[in-house]
């Protein structure tokens, strides 16, 4: 029988959040390879690239999602969390499958794992297959995919991408991932691909190391920024280029940065001798260096797919560029005085928020309005955006997971900060509306996700 969309979700939202291997010597991917079997192998119908990381990942994919649409090719984008709506994780040309789609979506995987006696399937598992076969159906040219943990042992992990993304890497889920750097780093490159090129962004040398030898190991040619590509923001430059400053699409008045990628080490072939057509002058509306470093790994991705016979027009992938969306990422909700939200959720991504407000409203400091999950380092996040702070208002987020506002204050308060709980975020966005304090809220994409539809911006 059909589900119906709040049966999807019932059945979808009471799954675990991670399923172990039925028996020690079982891999997690093989229940993955046997529940798309019985869908009929929706990921072998389309073109993929996979995107692994700590940080970043999301913002890659979003990019690349929106210059191979720019460029005229239908395209799948899946990825995770999701912000408040499942759908969120499951795109195609831009927007959110519907609501009647993702309930045919949910009631086909469900039989799936049925037909292929799967006893226990996770929630990502099941959303990762509806996303594939959406896919399929819908004829995309390319997927773009998000690893959702790790990589090795990821259900994304069984498509045959054309290239591999590694974002930034740093300590994160070290319960399931390890304790290390180089630990994760292993796993995170579980993703590459023999004779498939790899993208990564610059690493700390361990992490460095790891994907090299990797790559090495899988025949996968390594583009790694900094070696190969370099992306210089436009206030970097000394003698700046007119390109520099370009004019925003009609009816787009989002904050924007300029920048400048140049190939540090020139990479041609046989069939492509001519250099890079990706060099130049960009213009992006998500802000930060970080995302420049981001934007240049999606320049170099492109360019290898060049090589390897999938041409893209420059002026296609500028537009895409320009046009880019991703909510709740440094997503400044109003101008003056700023209301800022950002999903920021790790001691990693907060150091690039505290930077990016450094940058880009130097001297100001800023009430903080902050909630976090409960197995997230709140101390070292709290403490990484100490010194930008006049002040903390905790809330809780709208989760299981979520960590008491309370114990968070508390914490707060132990470092000298000033700390205040408020009922729900609503009530601390109208205590900063009425203020007029500059506000950034921040500490999970769902505090993050909640301030964007609180705002009445679109997903």
């Amino acid at each position: 029988m059909a589900l119906t969309l709040p049966e999807a979700q019932a059945w979808l939202y009471g799954l675990p959040s991670l399923a172990a291997s039925p028996t020690p010597d079982a891999s997690p991917l093989d229940r993955m390879r046997a529940l798309l079997a019985a869908l009929g192998n929706p990921e072998q119908r389309f073109k993929s690239i996979h995107v692994a990381g700590t940080k970043g990942k999301g913002s890659i994919c979003a990019m690349l999602d929106s210059v191979l649409r720019a460029s005229g090719q239908r395209v799948g984008l899946t990825t995770s969390p999701h912000l408040i709506d499942f759908r969120e994780r499951i795109r195609i040309d831009g927007a959110v499958v519907a609501t009647e789609t993702a309930a045919d979506l949910a009631t086909r995987v469900q039989a799936a794992q049925q037909t292929a006696g799967i006893e226990i399937l996770s929630f990502f598992e099941a959303v990762t297959a509806m996303a594939f076969l959406a896919f399929a159906e819908a004829g995309v040219d390319w997927a773009v995919v998000e690893v959702g943990l790790g990589g090795r042992l990821d259900p994304t992990n069984v498509i045959s991408p054309r290239a591999c993304v590694i974002a930034s890497i740093s300590l994160d889920h070290t319960a399931i991932l390890g304790s290390t750097l180089a630990q994760i780093a292993a796993e995170k490159a579980g993703i590459i691909k023999t004779n498939t090129p790899v993208i990564s962004l610059s690493q700390p040398l361990e992490v460095a190391q790891v994907i090299e030898r990797i790559a090495r190991e899988r025949s996968a040619p390594l583009i790694l920024l900094g070696n190969h590509w370099r992306g210089l923001s436009a206030e970097s430059e000394v003698n700046r280029n007119p390109e520099a400053r370009l004019a925003p699409p009609p009816g787009d008045q989002r904050r924007t940065q300029s920048f400048q990628v140049k190939q540090v080490s020139r990479i041609r072939s046989v069939e492509h001798p001519e250099l890079s057509p990706f060099e130049g002058w960009y213009e992006i509306p998500l802000l930060g260096r970080h995302q420049i470093d981001n934007a240049t790994a999606v320049l170099a991705t492109l360019d290898a797919l060049r090589l390897r016979g999938e041409p893209l027009a420059r002026e296609a992938v500028r537009e895409g560029l320009r046009r880019v969306m991703w909510p709740g990422r440094f997503d400044i909700l109003r101008a003056e005085p700023p209301l800022i939200a950002d999903g920021a959720h790790n001691v990693d991504s907060i150091n690039k928020l505290a930077m990016t407000l450094a940058e880009l409203y130097p001297g100001r400091r800023w009430t903080i309005i902050f909630g976090c999950f409960s197995d997230k380092d709140a101390e070292g996040m709290i403490n990484a955006l100490r010194l930008r702070a006049v002040r903390w208002i905790f809330v809780a987020t709208d989760h299981p997971r979520a960590r008491p506002p309370e114990m968070l204050a508390e914490l707060a308060r132990k470092r000298g900060a000033r700390a205040s709980v408020a009922d729900s975020l609503t009530a601390a966005i109208d205590e900063v509306l009425r203020t007029g304090e500059p506000s950034v809220i921040t500490g999970s994409v769902v505090l993050a996700g909640q301030a964007v539809v609180a705002a009445g911006r679109q997903l």
